[in-house]
């Protein structure tokens, strides 16, 4: 009894819904939430960007999660660029489904051969980044500015390039395994004190270290999970001024995921004025499903013909 009781109420509240929107020719089918639409996904280069990552001056800051930051230049390939610890880093591809990415520095994607100085790669502080396979990574130490005219000829198989060193005029660029402690304390002493010597990770494979330094090395990333968000339908964000996740739905800003209780229906109601039908187009409606059947039925005997399918969000 109490269950049609609700069910006559969520009639009356349609039917005067219906009125209102055929007086005013308006459509609450018509709006969605703009986060919702700011938040599409966008293509930078071969790559869908969605949270947590976000294309800076393309997609807004709510879309993604902070310290996710992209940008999209086609200066470098055209691959989607990531800034850590200052330094950029090509994202070579983003696996969602696992939360990590396959990343390089931009020194060693360039088309010319010199290589300028790289800074260490220093994860961030709050561990947002984390390397996957911290086991299979190698250390390497890059000596920039070497003159392999007064080295020894065996070290010429350890230049990776010449140098771009905005100190140096010429010399080269030799790549070497931080543990092969002979070789590094034999460049060491051959490039001489003036050179620039810098930290850089590689993932050990074949190829050799120019192949290594191309190809980088693979993350883990730490943001707040979108795996419920989207399979309701919804598109993830942070709020950065209250520190929040927010799942982006259709008709509103949601806490965790979307929760649209209702269904759209394209209607015409038989009510007579002046010799004509009053019509609508369209109306959101929210009633939970079980109710569904006994409301439409109601609405039936009330006079209104629903045309078409009904429309579930």
């Amino acid at each position: 009894m109490n269950q049609d009781i609700i069910t006559f109420f969520y009639c009356c509240v349609i039917i005067n819904i219906i009125l209102l929107c055929v007086l005013s020719r308006t459509s609450l089918c018509a709006y969605v939430d703009p986060h919702y639409l700011a938040c599409e996904p966008q293509t930078c280069g071969n790559q869908s960007i969605r949270y947590p990552f976000y294309i800076q001056g393309k997609q807004q800051p709510f879309c993604g999660y902070p310290g996710f930051a992209i940008s999209c230049a086609g200066d470098i390939h055209g691959f989607p660029t990531l800034n850590l610890s200052n330094t950029p880093y090509i994202i070579h591809q983003i696996f969602y489904h696992n939360e990590s990415l396959r990343v390089s520095n931009a020194a060693f994607s360039s088309n010319t051969s010199c290589i300028s100085p790289t800074h260490n790669l220093t994860l961030p502080p709050t561990r947002t980044f984390t390397f996957l396979n911290q086991n299979h990574n190698k250390d390497i130490l890059l000596f920039f500015g070497c003159n392999l005219s007064s080295m020894p000829t065996e070290l010429m198989d350890y230049r990776i390039g010449c140098s771009g060193a905005s100190n140096k005029t010429g010399g080269s660029v030799l790549a070497l395994y931080k543990d092969d402690v002979n070789t590094v304390t034999s460049v060491s002493k051959s490039c001489g004190s003036g050179g620039e010597v810098v930290d850089a990770v590689v993932e050990g494979s074949e190829g050799g270290m120019e192949e290594e330094l191309r190809r980088g090395f693979m993350l883990n990333w730490t943001a707040s999970d979108c795996k419920l968000c989207n399979s309701t339908g919804g598109r993830c964000g942070f709020n950065s001024t209250i520190l929040t996740f927010q799942c982006y739905c259709t008709d509103r800003i949601h806490a965790s995921k979307c929760d649209i209780t209702g269904f759209c229906l394209y209607l015409f109601s038989s009510f007579v004025h002046h010799n004509s039908l009053l019509t609508l187009s369209s109306v959101f409606i929210h009633v939970p499903f079980s109710l569904i059947p006994k409301l439409v039925h109601l609405m039936i005997r009330s006079g209104i013909t629903i045309l078409g399918n009904l429309g579930f969000v």
